[in-house]
């Protein structure tokens, strides 16, 4: 079990180091939706035009990051979760903490639903 932990990690790493930073499609590695990932961290800004959110990326598939700042992109399809009621992306704001369920899509990091786990707002 930890030889595998060890070797999730060095991929990790390895992804990092070659796809640059902000190419969380990239470092995710799947290559279709069939394989779902999740990304934790800190709402940086959200980009409505280009319909993406740039965050500090804390952990990815519960492994710490040392990604940085990365972004990700949403459709109409994804839903935002907070206080067991729904709301678009365009409602988040910066500071707020999330957890993002998603999944690559041609190198894009595309989200399915967004978990706020802190509101900025308290």
């Amino acid at each position: 079990m930890r030889k595998l932990s060890i070797l999730a990690v060095l991929l990790l790493l390895a992804a990092c180091g070659s796809s640059g930073l902000g190419d969380l499609g990239g470092i995710l590695g799947s290559p279709s939706q069939s394989t779902p990932s999740d990304v934790r961290g800190t709402v940086n800004f959200i980009d409505t035009s280009a319909q993406r959110i740039d965050m500090n990326v804390a952990y990815v598939n519960n492994l710490r990051s040392s990604q940085g700042s990365s972004s990700i992109y949403y459709d109409s399809r994804t839903q935002v979760q907070y206080g067991g009621r729904t709301y678009s992306p365009t409602d988040l704001e910066r500071g707020d903490e999330i957890t993002v369920r998603g999944y690559n899509d041609n190198g894009r990091y595309v989200a399915e639903t967004i978990t706020v786990t802190r509101n900025v707002r308290g």
